[in-house]
């Protein structure tokens, strides 16, 4: 009777341990296959967020061998959004000299739908080169973002000391910034003689950024 039993309860062990490797039974090949799936789900996470990061950086938009000069952050469009300007010589930054050099390219970035950078328009005429602002040094002195609106200013000169703003202000019905108003001035080091003139739409029509070329407006103010 006692040899039945003994007999009986190893039957009962073998049965549950084939119905076990039948319904799936983790075995080291199972471990190594679910280890390997777990390591490429991670990679591919990773991957992905280093893509999220790169695109959500003003700096990547810079191009290969171009030199970054200014990244300034700031709602451009007015719709409450953390978008970015970015400033960049295209090319290496080389001493060359006065008044020459390529003109540096100003690039608008905003955020797309699913809130990622975008480059949403550029302007290759504005800031001049960085030896082009006579021995005053570099002419670009600052770019400003504020809600909807984006100003750059230029200046350069020697005794006799220039200044160029240029506002823009971004139109939704357009979906780009259109220029609005230009501030250019010039002043005299040493007799503080000055002279300064303001020009609107009026005087210089409708002309997206990405279109704007100063050469375009009537010439700045001199003094004789």
């Amino acid at each position: 009777m006692h040899m039945s039993r003994k007999i009986a309860m190893l039957l009962f062990a073998l049965l549950v341990g084939c119905d076990a490797h039948e319904r799936g039974a983790v075995t080291a090949d199972d471990v190594t296959v679910r280890a390997d799936a777990s390591h490429m789900q991670t990679s591919a996470t990773q991957a992905s967020l280093a893509t999220a990061s790169a695109a959500d950086d003003p700096s990547a938009f810079v191009p290969a061998g171009a030199t970054l000069v200014d990244t300034v952050l700031g709602d451009l469009t007015g719709l409450g959004t953390a978008d970015a300007l970015i400033v960049f010589t295209p090319g290496a930054s080389e001493q060359g000299r006065l008044g020459d050099g390529p003109s540096r390219t100003v690039a608008l970035l905003t955020r797309d739908a699913s809130g990622r950078l975008q480059n949403a328009a550029e302007n290759a005429s504005i800031v001049p080169c960085e030896r082009c602002g006579g021995i005053a040094g570099d002419p670009y002195a600052y770019a400003r973002v504020e809600s909807g609106f984006v100003t750059l200013a230029i200046s350069g000169g020697s005794r006799q000391r220039w200044f160029h703003d240029y506002m823009f202000r971004y139109g939704p019905e357009s979906g780009t910034w259109k220029l609005e108003r230009v501030v250019r001035g010039v002043s005299d080091s040493q007799t503080d003689e000055q002279l300064q003139v303001e020009l609107t739409a009026a005087d210089f029509g409708d002309i997206a950024f990405a279109d704007f070329d100063p050469a375009s407006l009537p010439p700045p103010p001199t003094l004789d």
